[in-house]
């Protein structure tokens, strides 16, 4: 038996998404069924061994892009989180409430290039984090003499989307229940030339972050369904 490539899986989704264009069109924004998300109240400025700067922010991306970022999320997130070392992280969160075809979130190998960065290296790992496991994205970045070193992930609805093809397939799956999944993209970076250092300290960034969330709103930022 021959196994389907991903570029046929990937055409044979879009196909399917355009045909069923004509007679699914969802109505219901599954974000207006559930709790609402405020990332500022949901985010601790301080947990485990971290503080935030206030006096230097993150960006999610470059302010010539915030026309079109505000067109695309509801809400955005970006902080700089300093430990008793000096290390600093810092920590970017993108929500919209529309997650479809032309509203994706925006992902960093995209983002960062537009901004000049190098992407030096991409990988897939697997972050245990409380209450989950998720599937994540490595990217070494570089622009001129700066090293950034990146984790993130993204979630549609309630499940984690690591691929073009999840992500269509999640979409698809929410409008069969006249339903439109939110989207959000948690992203974790530090400059460090030091590769290992900047991914061990993220990983155990990202632990504390998870744990200090407030258990009831912990599982929209890890893809964990809801029981029924």
């Amino acid at each position: 038996m021959k196994f389907l490539s991903k570029d046929t899986v990937l055409l044979a989704l879009m196909l399917l998404s355009a045909v069923l264009g004509y007679t699914l069109r969802p109505q219901i924004l599954l974000a207006d069924e559930l709790p609402p998300i405020e990332l500022s109240a949901m985010i601790p400025s301080s947990f485990g061994e971290w503080q935030e700067d206030k006096n230097l922010s993150a960006q999610v991306v470059d302010p010539e892009q915030r026309e079109q970022l505000e067109k695309v999320y509801t809400q955005t997130l970006s902080r700089s989180y300093v430990n008793s070392n000096g290390y600093r992280i810092m920590l970017s969160i993108a929500y919209g409430k529309n997650q479809t075809k032309d509203a994706q979130l925006h992902k960093p190998e995209v983002c960062y290039p537009a901004q000049g960065f190098a992407v030096l290296s991409k990988t897939s790992v697997t972050l245990q984090l409380p209450g989950n496991a998720v599937t994540a994205t490595r990217l070494e970045t570089r622009l001129g003499p700066r090293i950034e070193p990146l984790v993130y992930w993204t979630v549609v609805g309630d499940r984690v989307t690591t691929t073009a093809i999840s992500m269509r397939i999640a979409e698809l799956r929410y409008a069969l229940s006249n339903r439109i999944p939110d989207g959000m993209l948690v992203r974790i970076s530090s400059i460090d030339t030091v590769t290992e250092k900047a991914n061990q300290t993220q990983t155990a960034f990202a632990n504390e972050l998870v744990e200090a969330i407030n258990p009831a709103d912990r599982n929209r930022f890890l893809g964990v369904p809801a029981k029924n």
